[in-house]
């Protein structure tokens, strides 16, 4: 539809009078009058951000938050050390298979990572001499492959180590997400990759999930496939590699109102322990995950793979596993028996094995939720979660513990990013911490050994910084909390704190790492991650006890923190800041309404503002449980208000524009009610709105830089003694 000319030109007219008006007073001036008597007098920038209004709007935003940005001394010296921190080589080893090293690469400043594989014994070599990528290293995905709008995603391997499956990310005409999987051969290299696909009555239906077969002869994939129904249905196919021309075949269709969560392939020696003599799998080869649409609960079962007897065979033909408690992820076989991680009256995980009529558990819950499992040999490695750092242990098949002189190896706080096996008996594992950046080792599971393959070393001095665990008491709970910076070995805070929480949907505190906030302690800030009920950090439990009609406990636990902080801080001097990102976001604001004047700054991220609205601004259906009568939120707080927000801190909200999950809109509306709500709307609320992929971080490197360099000045103009430069 075309915009007549009459609003061209009014809008036109209306950003040259911002324009104007800017010029003359210095601080853009707002043009948007508040409508008092709307339940919701900012709804309308609800609207596509390409719209008349909305982008007039964005760009007086732009406007406002650059003008403070030029005001500030410190922009660019920050700026320019992000960059040279972020300029270091930075290596991922995603795979070890058939004496091949799979690994990504990143020269410094490079937009995406490249992807190499090496022999294994050259590349601890040219590790062990710092070089870079050459000699029998053979690059097969360059960084510059990947054209602006598009962006690399997951990476499998076959057995065999001949076949590479890679995902493509980007966007479809109509702005929708789309992911491709493309299959390249690794012996043929220079072949064409060639898109995993099922050409279906005039569609091309793009692989969704993956699994490689026993053999490496052949690939299973799921696709969706449009019923007559206007719905979609699941179907499972099979496609050789070898062949000169594979088409695939379709070896099962799944119930309609089910999709396919998880694929697995199983040794066809499988054992399924029934009433009677054990059986074998024969023919039966793929474990899958089913669940409706409306359903999260995991429905296991195991298919034939035999075309003959499988191919569009209803569900009844797919045979129901006997799992227990709610099965979550597939564990791998043990002893001949699928195992799995269920969850039982803990809620933090237990690991069981399967069978056609029974189930036996064979490592019970604890405390500690159980992060993830996988069977090396004859060896079953358990990655828990204790007090928001990853911990392993390590047991045999019958669920005896050994090796307990590996977990100091792990040096809190650390996120484990990866586990997978290389060999019958190795263990490959990736981390990172707060305070440690990202590692790759090897483990020999006999002998405890382990080979260091690669570890990022940024040019920051990391000697002055330390990190400790504290757990304050909120109520009748303690709430995990890693402080760390400067002084913090020596019990002491820094004057400038930023509390960082989540608390939602079940995920444990974030505490793997960033450059990007080391140059924030590095520069004398001290940074605290807070595990407040409604996250993962102790289980189910600690989950439900903060969502939906709990989540004034997992406020009152963020308050309980940063009252913390601010006791232990220097008592004439502490300043401290709250963040979050996405659902972390919406905590974090609704600490700061709960308690504006324990806090100095606000910075969300992506944050979910406005709950009455959340389905009409990309609500996914599982949010229906974690916000389950929940109709309260910050936005409409902040429209009823009156003097409860007399003390609000200054804020900056970060939001991606494409943001398919949680609407840019939140931070749209939240921002302008506030800048309403002010005396001073120049120095209230800032507005910062940047690239991304979806609902993550993403586009140049030098828009990461500039928006963290936003906010580290943000925060440094808000926290520090003299307020003068604001």
């Amino acid at each position: 539809m075309q915009i007549p000319v009459i609003v061209l030109l009014r809008n036109l007219l209306s950003a040259l009078a911002l324009s104007l008006l800017a010029a003359c007073v210095g601080a853009p001036a707002d043009p948007w009058p508040v409508a008092a008597d709307s339940p919701d007098p900012y709804r309308w920038l609800e609207s596509p951000v390409g719209s008349a209004r909305v982008s007039t709007w964005l760009a007086h935003q732009a406007q406002k938050t650059r003008h403070w940005q030029q005001r500030q001394p410190s922009y660019t010296r920050i700026q320019a050390q992000l960059r040279a921190a972020w300029d270091h080589p930075k290596w991922m080893v995603a795979s070890i298979q058939g004496g091949q090293v799979f690994f990504y690469y990143n020269a410094g400043l490079d937009q995406h990572y490249s992807l190499y594989v090496q022999p294994l014994s050259a590349f601890i070599d040219d590790r062990e001499r710092l070089l870079p990528p050459g000699g029998s290293a053979r690059l097969l995905i360059d960084d510059h492959a990947y054209s602006a709008g598009i962006s690399p995603g997951a990476i499998s391997i076959s057995p065999d180590a001949n076949w590479l499956a890679f995902q493509v990310n980007s966007r479809t005409a109509s702005g929708s997400p789309e992911s491709l999987w493309y299959l390249q051969s690794l012996r043929a290299p220079s072949a064409s990759p060639k898109l995993l696909s099922v050409g279906y009555q005039g569609w091309t239906l793009p692989a969704e999930r993956l699994a490689w077969g026993r053999d490496a002869g052949q690939v299973f994939f799921t696709v969706s496939v449009p019923t007559d129904t206007a719905n979609w249905q699941a179907r499972i196919y099979a496609q050789a590699l070898d062949t000169a021309s594979p088409m695939p075949r379709q070896i099962h269709a799944v119930a309609n109102g089910f999709s396919v969560r998880q694929l697995h392939v199983l040794d066809s020696s499988t054992e399924l322990p029934g009433q009677g003599h054990p059986e074998t799998l024969a023919g039966h080869s793929l474990l899958l995950a089913t669940a409706s649409a409306t359903d999260n609960d995991l429905r296991w079962c195991l298919l034939d793979t035999d075309p003959a007897t499988a191919a569009g065979a209803p569900m009844t033909h797919c045979q129901r596993l006997s799992t227990g408690p709610r099965a979550e992820r597939f564990v791998g076989t043990i002893k001949g028996k699928p195992a799995f991680i269920t969850l039982g009256g803990l809620g933090t995980g237990a690991v069981t094995l399967a069978g056609a009529e029974q189930w036996r558990e064979l490592i019970a819950e604890t405390d500690a939720p159980l992060q993830s499992a996988l069977v090396v040999g004859q060896t079953l490695v358990l990655e828990y979660l204790v007090h928001g750092s990853s911990t392993l242990r390590f047991t045999d098949l019958q669920g005896q513990g050994i090796m307990n002189d590996l977990t100091p190896f792990l040096p809190a706080p650390v996120s484990i990013e990866g586990l997978r096996a290389t060999d019958t008996h190795k263990l490959l594992m990736s981390y990172s911490g707060i305070l440690t950046p990202p590692r790759s080792v090897v483990i020999d599971l006999p002998s405890g050994h382990q080979t260091l393959l690669t570890q990022d070393q940024p040019d920051l001095p990391l000697d002055g910084l330390h990190a400790r665990l504290e757990r304050v008491r909120s109520g009748n709970v303690r709430v995990p909390v890693w402080v760390t910076g400067p002084g913090v070995g020596r019990g002491q805070l820094p004057e400038r704190m930023l509390l960082d929480v989540y608390g939602g949907f079940a995920a444990p505190m974030d505490t793997s790492f960033s450059i990007s906030r080391l140059v924030w302690m590095v520069n004398g800030g001290g940074y605290a991650v807070a595990g407040p009920r409604g996250g993962g950090d102790y289980g189910e439990r600690w989950h439900q006890a903060g969502r939906a009609g709990n989540r004034h406990q997992s406020i009152a636990d963020v308050v309980a923190v940063a009252e913390w902080l601010r006791s232990t801080q220097p008592a004439s001097q502490g300043r401290l800041a709250v963040s979050g990102r996405s659902h972390g976001g919406l905590l974090a604001t609704e600490a700061v309404h709960e308690a504006p004047r324990l806090f100095s700054a606000l910075v969300t991220e992506a944050a979910v503002l406005d709950l009455v609205r959340r389905d009409a601004l990309g609500g996914a259906r599982f949010w229906q449980l974690e916000y389950d009568g929940t109709r309260a939120s910050p936005y409409r707080t902040l429209l009823t208000a009156t003097d409860a927000l007399a003390h609000h801190p200054p804020a900056l909200l970060i939001t991606r524009d494409n943001d398919a999950v949680v609407a840019p809109a939140h931070s749209f509306k939240y921002v302008h009610a506030l800048q309403a709500k002010s005396s001073d709307r120049y120095r209230t609320a800032l507005l910062a709105v940047f690239a991304g992929h979806e609902h993550q971080p993403g586009g140049a490197i030098d828009q990461l830089i500039d928006d963290y360099a936003l906010r580290w000045t943000f925060l440094n103009s808000h926290l520090s003694i003299d307020k003068t430069s604001h």
